[in-house]
């Protein structure tokens, strides 16, 4: 169930949309860029379905017709989503001590006890990585205004703490200036990366190299061609989902995460039926048998093509001291991205010094947060709490990370 209501009158011409399924039909889709994979209609009724809390879809409307939206979710302590949770960022954020941005959002949005900024409204898609609104080719930056306006007002109805927009990119100048304007406090929440492909493919790429790296991209490539693995690109289906799922299991669990195959084969499945040949796997194959994966997901607007890093699994048994991780989920994809033209391989947040070392681009992004005064609660909105597949199954959200994720039940750090 999404957050249909109900809703006061607010700034400018801002509607709701009632679920993921009417986006095509307002016009959503419109305002994508090829960046906004995670907000599309397609894998926002994914997220719809396996986020386990209430989620609003708001479009501006000027001279009639959209030109910008804003996708939000409800965070409480039930929700398994860390990575883009404000009292989980903020707690990993003071870790050590923390920054001193850290320390003052800890002390003059959360009032000492990041607890306190539960429940929030998570603006911008809980996705990790460029939380923005979309601003379709004719909004104006008071279509954005507008937006974040209702959301906040929206928040208040609902009797939330605080307000966050989890991952905004510090190159989005005018989404910083208007939190910024508004009040908003902020902190790093992460490093984004991302790989230009290069027009030369994987030779240009290998060549862009030191010579040590090169030496040993070859090792891990003649190792992985001695061992009998083959990797190879190619469409998810229903059918490798039950395989998918445990290996996507492996991965949870090997770092303390909830998880189960059943859970992981029911998503994977679901999101073969709702993406169909938008979600690729990566797939490394030893001796017919699977022993890894990565999921890569097709964006396709504007006239450009981009390729997102999305969830990962493995053997461990099977792949031993085998160099699997690179090459299922960096060089084999950057070889297939280079042969279908696209332009960028998002890889996403997690494990950054490894990523640059591979020529990747980073950024960082920073958890923009307002505090809101519940003094006087007594909220006209309420909370409707869906019961779906991933809040009966103890699902966390439905993506994740690195072969190495930060230590949190979260699954949302892509191949990355």
């Amino acid at each position: 169930m999404t957050g249909t209501g109900p809703y006061a009158a607010g700034r400018g011409d801002v509607r709701p949309v009632a679920d993921a399924a009417g986006l095509p039909g307002a016009g959503w889709d419109g305002l994508l860029g090829a960046e906004d994979f995670f907000q599309t209609s397609r894998w926002l009724a994914v997220q719809e379905r396996n986020s386990g809390t209430t989620m609003d879809f708001l479009m501006r409307h000027r001279d009639g017709g959209p030109v910008a939206g804003l996708v939000a979710a409800w965070a409480d302590d039930s929700v398994p989503w860390l990575l883009a949770r404000p009292d989980a960022m903020l707690s990993r954020a003071l870790e050590d001590g923390g920054t001193p941005e850290a320390q003052a959002v800890l002390r003059e949005v959360a009032g000492g006890d990041p607890a306190a900024l539960l429940p929030s409204l998570v603006c911008g898609g809980r996705h990790l990585g460029r939380t923005r609104a979309l601003a379709g080719p004719h909004a104006e930056p008071g279509d954005v205004e507008a937006l974040v306006e209702r959301a906040e007002q929206l928040a208040r109805e609902r009797d939330a703490a605080s307000v966050c927009f989890p991952h905004v990119d510090v190159r989005d100048a005018a989404l910083v200036d208007l939190l910024h304007a508004r009040g908003y406090r902020s902190h790093l929440s992460a490093h984004y990366a991302w790989l230009p492909i290069p027009p030369g493919g994987w030779d240009e790429f290998l060549a862009r190299m030191s010579k040590h790296r090169r030496r040993r991209v070859r090792l891990e490539r003649r190792a992985l061609a001695e061992a009998k693995v083959e990797v190879h690109l190619e469409p998810l289906t229903k059918a490798l989902a039950p395989r998918l799922g445990e290996l996507d299991c492996n991965l949870l669990r090997k770092y303390g995460n909830p998880a189960s195959p059943e859970h992981s084969a029911g998503l994977l499945s679901w999101i073969s039926e709702v993406m169909g040949d938008d979600a690729m796997v990566s797939v490394a194959r030893q001796n017919g048998s699977i022993i890894g994966f990565g999921m890569v997901l097709r964006s396709r607007a504007r006239g450009e093509e981009q390729w997102f890093g999305h969830r990962a699994g493995f053997d461990y048994e099977a792949q031993g001291k085998l160099p699997l991780y690179y090459d299922v989920l960096y060089y084999r994809v950057l070889e297939a991205a280079a042969r279908e033209g696209v332009s960028v391989l998002h890889a996403g947040i997690g494990s950054i010094e490894a990523k640059l070392a591979r020529g990747c681009l980073a950024s960082e992004e920073h958890a923009f947060l307002l505090q809101l005064d519940r003094t006087g609660s007594g909220a006209t909105a309420s909370v409707p709490r869906p019961v779906t597949a991933a809040t009966t199954a103890g699902a966390g959200s439905p993506a994740r990370g690195t072969d190495a994720p930060p230590r949190t039940s979260d699954r949302e750090t892509t191949t990355r």
